[in-house]
C-alpha cells in the first residue's frame, strides 16, 4: 500500500500546467495587444504621410511669397496670380491672390497664397501665408 505522501504527490503532479480556460484568456489578451499596436502603427503611418504633404505645402506657399518678395516691379505685382506662376506640384495647387490697397493715400498690396491639396496629396486643409508689401 503507498503512502499518504505519494498520494499527495501524485495528485499534485496531475494538476500541472494551465487549464483551458486560462489559456484562452492568455491569447485573446495577446491578441488585443496585438491589434492595439497594429492601429497604433496604422495611425502613426497616417500621421507623418500627413506630415509631409503639410510640409511640402508649406514650403510651395512659402516659395510663392518669397518670389513676391523679390518682384522686381512693385506696379506689376498682381500678374503673381497668373496661372503661370501658380502651376500644381505633386497633388498641391497654389492659388495667389494679389490685393492692392490704395485707400487714405496708401499704397499697399496684399499678397496671399493658399495651397490645396487633392487626393493623396496628405495635406487636409489648406495652408495659407500672406504678406503685405508697400509702394517704394
Amino acid at each position: 500500500m503507498p503512502a499518504h505522501g505519494t498520494i499527495t504527490h501524485r495528485a499534485q503532479s496531475s494538476r500541472r500546467g494551465f487549464t483551458l480556460i486560462e489559456t484562452m484568456v492568455a491569447v485573446v489578451l495577446l491578441v488585443g495587444v496585438v491589434l492595439a499596436m497594429g492601429m497604433g502603427t496604422t495611425v502613426m503611418s497616417k500621421n507623418v504621410s500627413d506630415s509631409s504633404g503639410r510640409s511640402r505645402a508649406q514650403a510651395l506657399a512659402d516659395m510663392q511669397i518669397g518670389r513676391a518678395r523679390a518682384w522686381p516691379t512693385y506696379a506689376t505685382l498682381s500678374a503673381l496670380s497668373a496661372a503661370n506662376f501658380n502651376t500644381a506640384v505633386g497633388g498641391l495647387t497654389p492659388a495667389t491672390a494679389v490685393a492692392v490697397d490704395s485707400s487714405g493715400g496708401r499704397n499697399i498690396t496684399r499678397v496671399s497664397v493658399t495651397v490645396t491639396g487633392g487626393t493623396g496629396s496628405g495635406l487636409r486643409a489648406p495652408i495659407v501665408r500672406s504678406i503685405s508689401i508697400a509702394a517704394p
